[in-house]
């Protein structure tokens, strides 16, 4: 009986072990000029310099440097089918309304993803056409 226990004990210990440089590899922080107002859901932020972390979980929290506008954001994993040598943050645009839509992680073809909003799904159904996606180049930040 204690040796099934023992076992059992040591199998889960392992496998935690084994997760915690997966984990560690998802956290990251990056920093982005943000050359207009964009929106993290239904938070609007304005034009400026960004610092974008993961917290945990695939929560990100997109901060302005001088901290007086932030948003949090629930992700999901994306993969892309290349590695990037730089950051990115990625924007669906519809007419003048930037939603930040995805976040690629420099150096990895692994990024997260937000999910659309009520507004977003909203305003892309209310245009006649699509907007362009827009790329803005992030940098690794210091953690």
């Amino acid at each position: 009986m204690y040796k099934h226990v023992y076992q059992v004990l040591t199998a889960v210990t392992l496998l935690a072990l084994a997760m915690v440089p997966a984990t560690q590899a998802q956290s990251f922080m990056l920093r982005a000029n943000i050359p207009f107002d964009f929106l993290v859901g239904e938070t609007r932020l304005p034009a400026g310099d960004y610092h974008v972390k993961s917290t945990n979980q695939g929560t990100m929290l997109i901060q302005s440097t001088n901290a007086r506008s932030s948003a949090t954001a629930l992700t999901s994993a994306a993969s892309a089918g290349k590695i990037s040598d730089v950051g990115k943050l990625v924007f669906n645009q519809y007419g003048d309304q930037y939603f930040l839509s995805k976040i690629w992680v420099p150096s990895s073809d692994t990024g997260r993803e937000l999910p659309k909003s009520r507004l977003e799904r909203e305003v892309a159904r209310n245009m006649s056409k699509p907007g362009p996606t827009v790329v803005a180049v992030a940098e690794k930040g210091k953690k």
